[in-house]
């Protein structure tokens, strides 16, 4: 059985590491993978940048790069304005004849949203071929569409939905948002998000007395790091000596939100370190004592980021400011960390203060390393595999 491997964003492309590895643990699951991504994606907003780093520039399995006509901004302006439902429907044509040419009726085409666009795609081949139509959700996409966005949004997702022979989701809220809307259970498969590489052997843990943390990812309104920023200058006004214990490194893209919100929000304590490439993320977390997530508004309340799983790999406590929801649950029902509502920098410096008394960072670390081993990816993509091969 051959499986077709849907993602317009793909290594080396940054921040898609993590498609890297679910294509890898589908391969290692038995699937007989073929990779088809976008081959000229606009990088226009600076919310992708090229990181040749990321992976091996020799892949294990083929990797198709069929390009689009290039339209830069026109895509996202015309999906901001509700014209198109994906910023990159141009590049939909050219997937669907890639893929065309490697699935049939007795193959798989597996698609991962965001963005849409690899759905559509992958919808159109199985239209095209016959080929089995598997969907994977690693976020939500009708609960994030506002306006005439929105519309267009509930028609895509009854249509997919109605095609998919399988649905993988992140989340358990997700699912039951599927099931509420009409799609069978039994055609759902939880695969639950979890870090993909550890750390083995862990180093010891830092023993310097200034407290050390560190944000790692996008830069855009839906996390919202600045607000760590805003707790900060809160601890200075109230606890200056325990601010001074603290120190906060944020890297990410420079975008146009970096520059135009991050960086007018840095204040003593806070600095911004760019763009990390993904082959220097361990050694950064490895001499932090705590990683930092954020999201922005109860919108995202059934999300768990990556990255919270980047920090469970490295046996790192959390710091957060998140909606009441899935994220939040997890750390506070694993004791792995402090979180603060999404929004309140007044008690996000609270916790700030109490991060500065090292005793605290240490006995999180310890809970961390207890309960790490139960979120490895690696059993959850398996698994997923294994269904995907059983249809």
């Amino acid at each position: 059985m051959k499986v077709c491997f849907l993602t317009a964003q793909y290594p080396p492309l940054s921040r898609t590491y993590r498609r890297f590895q679910f294509a890898r643990l589908l391969a290692e699951g038995g699937c007989d993978i073929e990779v088809v991504t976008h081959g000229n994606i606009s990088k226009a907003l600076g919310t992708f940048v090229d990181d040749p780093e990321m992976v091996s520039s020799t892949s294990p399995w083929p990797v198709h790069r069929p390009r689009a006509m290039p339209w830069y901004l026109t895509g996202e302006v015309l999906f901001r304005l509700g014209g198109v439902p994906c910023p990159y429907v141009n590049w939909v044509a050219a997937a669907t004849r890639a893929a065309s040419r490697i699935v049939g009726p007795e193959d798989v085409v597996c698609s991962v949203y965001p963005p849409l666009s690899n759905h559509l795609a992958a919808y159109r081949t199985a239209q095209r071929t016959g080929a089995r139509l598997v969907l994977d959700f690693r976020d939500e996409y009708l609960g994030l569409s506002s306006g005439l966005r929105r519309w267009q949004a509930r028609r895509w997702q009854a249509r997919l939905l109605k095609a998919a022979d399988l649905v993988s989701v992140a989340t358990q809220r997700v699912a039951d948002g599927f099931v509420q809307q009409g799609l069978a259970a039994e055609r759902i498969h939880l695969t639950e998000n979890g870090y993909w590489e550890a750390p083995d052997p862990l180093p010891a843990y830092p023993s310097t007395e200034r407290v050390s943390i560190l944000y790692v990812g996008a830069l855009s309104a839906a996390q919202a790091p600045e607000i760590l920023c805003q707790a900060m200058t809160l601890l200075h006004r109230d606890a200056p000596r325990l601010a001074e214990r603290l120190k906060v490194e944020i890297f990410g893209p420079d975008n146009p939100y970096c520059r135009s919100v991050l960086l007018p929000s840095l204040v003593p304590g806070v600095s911004y370190g760019g763009y990390l490439a993904a082959n220097r993320v361990s050694e950064a977390l490895l001499n932090a004592h705590v990683g930092f997530l954020s999201l922005a508004s109860a919108n995202y309340a059934y999300a768990v980021p990556g990255k919270l799983y980047d920090y469970i790999a490295h046996a790192r406590p959390i710091l957060a400011a998140l909606p009441t929801g899935a994220a939040s649950e997890l750390i506070e029902r694993d004791g792995i960390g402090l979180v603060a509502p999404c929004g309140d920098a007044g008690a996000l410096a609270r916790h700030l203060a109490e991060l500065a008394e090292g005793s605290v960072c240490r006995r999180l670390h310890e809970q961390v390393l207890t309960v790490r081993p139960q979120h490895a990816a690696r059993p959850h993509f398996l698994s997923l595999a294994e269904r995907i091969q059983s249809l």
